[in-house]
Order: C-alpha cells, then structure tokens, then sequence
C-alpha cells in the first residue's frame, strides 16, 4: 500500500506542533501563520524563514516575525499555545517616502519637466524604498497620475498607486512583489488533487452606475468691475450708497483730501473712494450653457477668487507659468487734457495685440471678497459745463475662478459617468484632483477654449478600471490535497496551506472572490489601512501646529 507523502512545516525554533495555516491575500497588510502547539514543543525565532513541505513542492517565505502568543485550551481540555507569526510585510509599515511628481503646468495642459514618472516608475520608487524586488510591468503606463508624498510609508504609497491604476500590490511565494491589475488572472485548475470545490455565487456590491469626478472646475473670467466702499463697520456697499457720502455726491468732490466727507470719516474715504472695486454679478461662465440656472446671481458664487488666471505663458526653461491677475479698461492715465475716453467706448479684452489696456499701476486683489483694490484712486474725466466730473473707470478683472453651487455651496466639478443620469443615484464615485476642466475665452479669435475632451478621456480609462474590478469573473474556490504552488495574482485573491491535526496538507485556492472568515477582505485591509494612515497624517499636522 502506497504511503500519501508527510506534510511539513518549519520556522525556526518550532519542534512538533498540533496544526499550522497560512494565508497568503492581496494587499500590503501582512498575512499570518497561525501556529498551535503543545507548552514546550515550540520557541519560534523573534525572525526567520516559514516553509511548507509536500512531496517534494515547497512553499518559502522569507523574513517572517512572531506577533504574539496566545494560551488557549482545545475541545479535548489541552494546554495550547497559539503562535501567530507574520509574513514579510510585518516590515512594510515603516520607512517613508518623498517626492512630488507629475506636477501640472499652470495651463493644466502638460507636465512641468523633471518630475514626469509613470506608474511603473512611481512603483519601482516605493519598491526601492521598501527594500523589495518587484514585477511592475503589468502595470498600465499611459496615465500620469499626480503624487506628492511627504515622508509617506512606502508600501501604503504603493497601495494607494495601484489601487488608483485599477492594480493590487501582490506578494508572491518567495517574497517577491507584483503589481497585478484586479481580476485579471489565472483561472482555478482541475486537477486530480482537487478534492473539493465550489462555485461560488457572490455578485460584487455593484453601485448603480459609475462616475468620475475631477478636481473644482477652473473658469478664466474678465469680471465687470464697480466702485464700492467701506462703511465704518466693515461692510462693503457701492460708493454711492456709503453713508458718509458727501451731500452732493463724489462727482464734483475734490479727490486729493475729499474735504466735504464729514471730519470723522475722511480718513476712512481717503482709503477706499475711487480705490476699491468690486466684482459684479450677473453673467455666465465660459463654456457654460447660457441659460437661466448657469446665471451667477450672488458674487459669493464664485468666491474665493484664485491667484492666477488660467491661461499660461511660456518661461525661459519651456515650462508654463499661469498668468496673475490682470486688471484692464478704460480710465485716466494723468494726461492733462480731458477727458481722453468717448462715452461709447468700451474695453477691448483682445488684451494681447492691445496691451495698452492692462493697468500697470500697483493694486492687489481680496480674494476672499472679490476686491481690486488700488494705491491711488482710478476714475474717468467727464466734461460737464465748464468743469470736470468724475465718473467709474469702465475695469475688468481677468481672473480665475471656481464655482459654487446656488444652494450648498460645494465648489462645481467635471463629472463624467456612462450611464444615464436616472441610474446616478447610488454612483460609486472616483474622484480624481489632479484632473480638472479648465475653460477660458480666447478674445483674439472670439472661441471657448477647453481641455474637457482630454479630461473625458481620462475619465474613460479610470471608470473602464473600476467597471473590470467589479466584474465577478468566474469566482470560486478550490481545495486541493497536498501544497500546492500557487501564487496569488490579480484573479486569485487568497490561496492558504494548512496542516490539521492529523497531519494532512490542503490548499485551498480562492479566485474573484474571499474567504472573509479566514482573513478580512482586500477593502476592509485598504479602509483600515487609509484610517492608520488619516491618523498618522493628523498627528503630524498637530505637531506642526496647524489646524488650530
């Protein structure tokens, strides 16, 4: 009568023992051996290699670590010890990474030179980082996704790159790494030594539709400017309104003291009249349909305004740099003969073949409330009579800027998804802030210019990866005498040795699909993960002192 072939296991320091299982899953959180054994029969090695032996296959992993020692009793009354000792990944929540790669220009159209890196790039550097060796090559690499890593941990980078590329991080019999795309894999052998198996009916939480959702949107706007002024309260109020306008208005008021605003407010007027101006409401962004919900009726719709415009000029070392904030128009440049501006004349935006309309002088912008605010008043000359009158120049502000919902008030962003919009109501959202649509008026040709063709394209690919991902392909699982070789991939999910009390070795193999009472799944190790990571991150934050 043939002998069936001794199942084995070794760690360093382990004698006899009552029954050991390792599964082996996706993702960077570290797996475990589970060893029991009689008090005395075992004293592991703090670190050392785990293997399984059957019939001449093995299945090594290098540099494991116990965890912790339990004192149990089994169902027979016995004294056990139950060892749990991970794999290699026990080492993965340390080091750190730095790095900003795949910076935007300001245009939002290319990539600043010198920090362009792949996917495939990017991962080799986590790899590095963690001291593994690793298979990228599976990785999709035409997407440049946006990283800035402060002293992050190198494997949860890792994770959260691969999870962006529609990947798992995969580690391998051996210690090897590989990054697999999800649900992409070998299929589950039939075999002889397959002695039992299910097919497994388990349709993924599938949403009703998929959406992707881009950074805030970004508008280049030439915004109507008009005067306004500071009450002794703060508020800002058009400068005809404040109340201590002088009685017969700021028209004929002399500009240089404004003697007739009364004593205790002429300081006050001195630093805002003909000097602040406000952005006016009533409009439709660029690019936007011109209908009556897309009206900006509240400037607090667009506000804050941002630092730049969105169109970009070119720098000595070919990278774009986004224009500031221009302020151009109609108004007095202190010629002396007035006035030097027609009632029916009107600014040219067309800012490049007529820059002489840019003001040059100095002023800044309040972001926050919308201001342009001057170091010395800006008007224009009317002649009325024999005298002079002074009337609002006629400004814009060419400034960027997002928009705001009309009731929440959350800023607007490109969303993007294929199915229509009466099945978005439980959408899984991918929102992705390295992508934005940006929009602008190119005045010398009179045309809206918009990058949202490259935005939707980009939209495709990361709904097409998380469409694959929720695929149920073929799941199931399988369980096979002996141990088998089987190495975990972007299908196979979980594959676990075990070796009972009677000293028989199984595999059992599980593909697009997880045993969650033998190892969480790959989601819940990813939300666990992101949370330790959310709580690193914030601990730092209050060392720096900020957020307080």
């Amino acid at each position: 009568m043939m002998t069936a072939p001794e199942a084995t296991f070794s760690y360093p320091g382990v004698g006899d023992f009552v029954e050991v299982r390792y599964t082996l899953a996706h993702g960077v959180s570290p797996g475990r051996i589970t060893l029991r054994t009689l008090p005395g029969a075992a004293d592991p090695a703090a670190i050392g290699a785990a293997s399984f032996r059957y019939a001449g296959t093995q299945i090594a992993m290098p540099n494991c670590r116990v965890d912790s020692v339990t004192a149990e009793t089994d169902y027979a009354g016995r004294s056990i010890l139950r060892f749990e000792i991970l794999d290699q990944r026990w080492a993965w929540k340390f080091g750190a990474i730095s790095g900003e790669y795949n910076i935007r220009t300001h245009d939002g159209k290319s990539i600043q030179p010198g920090t362009e890196q792949t996917p495939r790039q990017l991962a080799q550097l986590c790899l590095d980082a963690m001291g593994e060796q690793g298979d990228v090559a599976k990785m999709p690499d035409r997407l440049r996704p946006y990283v800035n890593w402060d002293y992050k941990v190198p494997a949860l980078a890792l994770a959260d790159l691969a999870d962006a590329c529609g990947c798992r991080v995969v580690l391998k019999i051996g210690g090897k790494v590989a990054i697999e795309p999800a649900g992409q894999g070998a299929a589950l052998s039939i075999t002889p030594a397959a002695i039992a198996g299910e097919a497994v009916y388990d349709p993924p939480e599938t949403p009703t539709s998929l959406k992707f959702v881009a950074a805030p949107s970004l508008y280049q706007v030439d915004f109507d400017l008009a005067p306004v002024a500071v009450e002794p309260s703060g508020e800002i109020v058009p400068l005809d309104d404040v109340s201590y306008a002088p009685p017969r208005g700021w028209k004929s008021e002399p500009l240089i003291d404004l003697g007739n605003v009364e004593t205790s407010f002429r300081e006050l007027a001195q630093s805002c009249v003909w000097k602040y101006y406000q952005i006016q409401p009533k409009f439709t962004l660029p690019g936007d349909p011109k209908t009556k919900e897309n009206v900006i009726e509240r400037i607090e719709e667009v506000l804050p305004l941002l630092s730049h415009q969105v169109e970009a000029d070119p720098l000595p070392d070919k990278t774009l740099r986004r224009r500031p904030p221009w302020v151009y128009g109609l108004f007095e440049k202190g010629a002396s003969t007035y006035p030097q501006v027609r009632e029916s004349q009107h600014p040219d935006p067309n800012l490049n073949d007529v820059p002489e309309g840019i003001y040059t002088r100095s002023f800044r912008v309040d972001h926050e409330r919308g201001l342009v605010i001057f170091t010395e008043p800006v008007f224009l000359y009317r002649k009325v009579d024999a005298d002079y009158e002074a009337h609002p120049a006629r400004l814009k502000l060419r400034i960027a800027c997002q928009r705001r919902d009309k009731k929440t008030r959350g800023v607007v962003r490109y969303e993007f998804s294929p199915q229509k919009r009466a099945r978005q109501i439980a959408a899984q959202t991918i929102v992705r802030d390295d992508i934005a649509r940006e929009v602008y008026v190119n005045h010398k040709t009179r045309k809206v210019v918009a990058n949202e063709a490259e935005v939707k394209r980009q939209a495709e690919y990361y709904l097409a990866a998380a469409a694959k991902e929720l695929q149920a392909a073929q799941p199931g699982t399988l369980t096979y005498d002996g141990f088998w070789p089987i190495n975990p991939d972007g299908a196979i999910r979980q594959v676990s040795w075990s070796i009972g009390s009677g000293g028989r070795g199984v595999t059992i193999v599980s593909r697009n699909w997880e045993d969650e009472l033998v190892e969480m799944s790959y989601r819940e190790r990813r939300l666990l993960e992101r949370m330790v990571e959310m709580s690193r991150t914030e601990r730092r934050r209050e060392q720096r002192g900020e957020g307080r």
